[in-house]
C-alpha cells in the first residue's frame, strides 16, 4: 500500500498542495468492526496522519478533506474497506489530479499493527502494541510505542523529514538506524554510532537482549531514539 513517486513528481505535488490552500473543507467519519488485533493500512497522498490506540474492537476514521474549491474536494475520495484482518484506508484522486489533501485521525485497538504510506505529510503513531511500518516521502515521523520486545517489528522511513521514536526503557530490540544527510541521537545504552560519508551517520546496537527489530532510516533528516519509563 506504500506509494513511491519520483523526485520531480514529489516537488510538483508539494507545490500544488501549498498553492491550493485550504479554502474549503469536508468532514468524513467512518467506524468499522476490526477485532482486537487488526492490521490497519493507510495510504495517503497529502496531509497529516495521526494514529492512536483505544480499548475498542473497532477502527474509527475521522478525516478532513481540504482544497481550494469544491471541484478539488470532489476529486478526492476516501476508500475504507475490510479484507480479513486487514482494514484499508486509501486516498485516491480522480483523473490524476493531486490537488487538495486529507488529514486523518484514526483510532485503532491497542493490539493493532499499522502500515502507513504518506507522500507529503507527517505521521504520528501512539499507544499500539503491534508491528509498525511507516514511510513518508516528505514529512516527519513521530512514534511512541511503549515496550518493544518479542517478535515486534518497527520500521520507520522518511525521505525528507525527521524521525523520533520513543520506547519503554525495558524494551528488548535490535536497533539499526541510518541517515544519509543528518544526525542520530539516543539516550539508550548499547547503541554505537559511526559516520556515513561526510554528512551522514549509522547507528546500531541492542536494547536489552535484542529480540524485536527496530529500523530507522532517513535520506535527509535527523533521527532520535528515546527511552521512557
Amino acid at each position: 500500500m506504500i506509494r513511491a513517486i519520483g523526485s520531480c513528481a514529489l516537488l510538483a505535488l508539494c507545490a500544488c498542495t501549498v498553492s491550493s490552500g485550504e479554502r474549503v473543507h469536508e468532514q468524513f467519519n467512518r467506524t468499522i468492526d476490526s477485532g482486537a488485533k487488526p492490521i490497519v493500512h493507510v495510504d495517503n497522498i497529502a496531509g497529516a496522519v495521526a494514529i492512536t490506540s483505544w480499548n475498542k474492537p473497532v477502527v474509527n476514521i475521522v478525516a478532513t478533506k481540504y482544497g481550494y474549491d469544491a471541484s478539488e474536494l470532489r476529486s478526492v475520495t476516501i476508500n475504507v474497506n475490510r479484507e480479513g484482518d486487514g482494514i484499508f484506508v486509501v486516498t485516491t484522486y480522480a483523473g490524476g489530479n493531486h490537488s487538495g489533501g486529507v488529514r486523518y485521525r484514526i483510532s485503532v485497538p491497542a493490539g493493532a499493527s499499522v502500515q502507513v504510506g504518506n507522500v507529503a505529510g507527517s505521521v504520528s503513531v501512539g499507544g499500539i502494541t503491534g508491528n509498525v511500518n511507516v514511510e513518508t516521502q516528505t514529512g516527519t515521523i513521530d512514534a511512541t510505542l511503549g515496550r518493544v520486545d518479542g517478535d515486534r517489528s518497527i520500521d520507520l522511513r522518511a525521505t525528507i523529514g525527521t524521525i523520533t521514536l520513543r520506547v519503554a526503557r525495558e524494551s528488548s530490540a535490535t536497533v539499526n538506524a541510518e541517515s544519509t544527510v543528518g544526525s542520530f541521537s539516543s539516550d539508550a545504552t548499547g547503541i554505537v554510532q559511526s559516520g556515513k560519508n561526510v554528512v551522514g551517520v549509522r547507528a546500531s546496537g541492542k536494547l536489552g537482549s535484542g529480540t524485536a527489530r527496530i529500523r530507522l532510516s532517513t535520506t535527509t533528516g535527523a533521527i532520535a531514539l528515546r527511552t521512557t519509563e
